[in-house]
């Protein structure tokens, strides 16, 4: 059997749509993360825009799994974990540290949370920008840098549609 562990990475994925909308820039931490998509403003229609978060999610999951990769490569040879590989049937049967990449399976996974969220501001963003018009890309992206301050019934909008 294998034994319960936590995650080797995790996917904070709302992550996508700031970036998406922001052309990969992060204004929690101030500074460029992801790959530079296009200006949200100038996004025409919804294409646009859910293939610039096509490419931040490429980008963030392929970050994280080469981590994972390369934390599996080292973590045998820098944290063993002698008390997991002591109760893993795998670890006892084939001598190998439960945190091994060697053998049949490998024990790590990216837990991926906020999907819901990519998905409920994408359509959001489809319905009252581009489909209904009720609001600009330029209006949008001005609300979200403004943290909707002054723009509560167009926040109010996005929350309910």
């Amino acid at each position: 059997t294998q034994p319960f562990r936590m995650a080797s990475a995790t996917a904070n994925c709302s992550k996508m749509v700031e970036y998406a909308l922001h052309n990969g820039y992060d204004h929690v931490v101030s500074m460029q993360m992801g790959p530079e998509t296009g200006d949200a403003r100038h996004f025409t229609d919804f294409e646009q825009l859910f293939e610039a978060w096509t490419q931040q999610m490429q980008w963030l999951l392929s970050l994280l799994v080469r981590t994972v990769n390369l934390g599996r490569y080292k973590d045998p040879e820098f944290y063993g974990r002698p008390f997991l590989s002591g109760i893993s049937e795998r670890s006892v049967e084939s001598g190998l540290d439960v945190v091994s990449p060697v053998g049949e399976r490998g024990n790590c996974w990216i837990t991926a949370f906020t999907w819901v969220e990519n998905v409920d501001a994408l359509a959001a963003v489809k319905k009252l920008v581009f489909d209904d018009k009720l609001y600009t890309m330029d209006q949008l992206v001005d609300a979200l840098e403004a943290n909707w301050e002054g723009y509560e019934q167009m926040r109010l909008d996005f929350v309910r549609d």
